[in-house]
């Protein structure tokens, strides 16, 4: 068993094997120049969409805002975004869990986050329909542990390809 003291070395040594947009984002100076510019704008969307909701303890810079790289747990590998856990999330920085506060609407263009293979949104307040371009996604019959978007505020109906995994969701404010 890896003692926790270890861990966060662990991972950045396991960082500095990557290229310049390869890596954990906590843990590797990724230049988020050299990443894939699909990614970043689907994961700008959501920061713009989420507005003053995002939790302000993901600002690890310090400047008053959530930037992509700050946006909850991500791992990049060849320039993609390859995971991606915005839920309740263990801090690096800090002896406690915090959720991303992620709200609104999921972008359309989720579906061109192609090359994920783990997506967990869960216990977030993301709200509306569901774009349908989400079945775009390779990783949605992999199981919940890979793809999770229950707890949220998502309204039916739901894209076929989601219908039998959407889990709880909050639709008192639905139409």
């Amino acid at each position: 068993m890896i003692k926790l003291r270890w861990l966060i070395p662990f991972l950045a040594f396991l960082s500095s094997l990557f290229g310049d947009c390869d890596g954990f984002n906590w843990y590797h100076n990724i230049n988020l120049e050299d990443c894939d510019p699909v990614d970043r704008e689907v994961l700008q969307k959501f920061i713009a969409n989420s507005g003053d909701s995002l939790e302000i303890d993901m600002d690890v810079n310090y400047n008053g805002e959530v930037e992509i790289l700050e946006l909850g747990w991500q791992l990049w590998e060849d320039g993609r975004l390859i995971h991606w856990i915005c839920q309740e999330v263990p801090s690096p920085y800090y002896f406690y869990e915090y959720d991303c506060g992620l709200s609104g609407n999921i972008p359309d263009e989720i579906g061109n986050l192609d090359a994920l293979i783990k997506l967990r949104l869960q216990s977030n307040n993301l709200s509306g329909e569901i774009p349908p371009s989400i079945c775009n996604l390779n990783i949605i019959d992999a199981g919940n542990y890979w793809f999770n978007l229950e707890n949220n505020n998502l309204c039916p109906p739901y894209p076929d390809c989601l219908e039998e995994i959407m889990g709880t969701q909050i639709i008192t404010n639905c139409k």
